[in-house]
């Protein structure tokens, strides 16, 4: 199900040691993590709390509708392409093929289509998400782009360091528990010199004040919620403004 470079790289949550395949369940000592529906749960902690269980029983059962969602208020409402958005957001990150890269919160999928045209197939593709129902969907609508599904915590990412060529992570970040940790853990699991990037929602200074903004705070609390501070662990860093000033995009290399 894994490709053997993942199954190398696959860490627990909570210890950060290796685990082994043992039939269906990933394993080391005293802890077992399970195979279901051929997506990996490696979720820390178990029970979830405040924002993190707040939103997850939202995207889980919003799941199914959440790209139509997406692309049809942003038309309606504020006039944005989400689809030429998403591409744009895409070709800032300067992917390369034969790369491995983690996408982070990849929703429903509608990133990773634009991700593995730019890696190519000999590229390694891993998402994770928090939310088995987007899982779900990502597996539904994007089964033939061989991605890689995993059941986790981006605050507590199952990875040992330094795996990955690049991270992406568009949307979410907002409105985890803790933000900051989140981004420390994108870091870690980076090679050096590799991709770090996040984004999320966030109106560009110039964004004119109206009721368009008043809404989407209203719809969508993360437009009210600070960005994240970029740590000094990151250098050549570019923040770029997205869907037509409504979101930020942070690429950056780790140092």
């Amino acid at each position: 199900m894994y490709t053997n470079w993942l199954n190398s790289i696959i860490r627990c949550p909570e210890t950060l040691k290796a685990l082994q395949r043992n039939g269906n369940n990933y394993q080391s000592e005293d802890r077992v993590y399970k195979v279901k529906n051929d997506i990996l749960s490696l979720v820390y902690p178990a029970e979830l709390s405040g924002d993190d269980a707040k939103y997850n029983k939202f995207y889980n059962l919003f799941a199914p509708l959440y790209d139509l969602n997406e692309r049809v208020m942003g038309k309606l409402l504020v006039g944005v392409d989400m689809v030429k958005g998403r591409k744009q957001i895409i070709s800032f990150l300067g992917l390369k093929p034969g790369m491995r890269i983690l996408e982070v919160s990849p929703g429903p999928g509608v990133f990773q289509k634009y991700l593995r045209n730019d890696i190519g197939e000999n590229g390694e593709l891993v998402s994770l998400d928090l939310s088995m129902g987007m899982l779900r969907q990502c597996q539904k609508l994007n089964k033939k782009l061989n991605v890689q599904l995993i059941h986790g915590n981006a605050q507590f990412l199952p990875f040992a360091d330094n795996s990955f060529d690049a991270l992406f992570h568009f949307g979410g970040v907002n409105l985890f528990n803790n933000p900051q940790k989140a981004i420390s853990e994108f870091i870690r699991v980076v090679k050096k010199d590799g991709i770090v990037s996040w984004g999320d929602e966030g109106f560009s200074e110039d964004y004119k004040v109206s009721a368009e903004k008043k809404i989407m705070i209203k719809i969508n609390p993360g437009f009210a919620k600070p960005r994240p501070i970029i740590p000094d662990s990151l250098y050549d860093v570019k923040e770029n403004e997205v869907y037509d000033g409504l979101a930020y995009l942070i690429v950056a290399k780790k140092r």
